[in-house]
């Protein structure tokens, strides 16, 4: 068992790859429906890419 007194251990990865899946579950649960791409992709921030000339 780790030693509590070590501190607490902390992995930013890991803590906003968590967040992103709290909040992909919550915008879930408020859908009639599953997800379309569009929604998942405002939920997960991604940006549509910029047109090509």
């Amino acid at each position: 068992m780790p030693d509590p007194a070590a501190g607490p251990l902390a992995d930013d990865a890991l803590a906003e790859e968590i967040e992103l899946y709290a909040d992909v579950v919550v915008a879930a649960s408020e859908s009639d429906g599953p997800l379309a791409d569009s929604d998942l992709d405002r939920v997960l921030g991604v940006e549509e890419p910029a047109e090509r000339d």
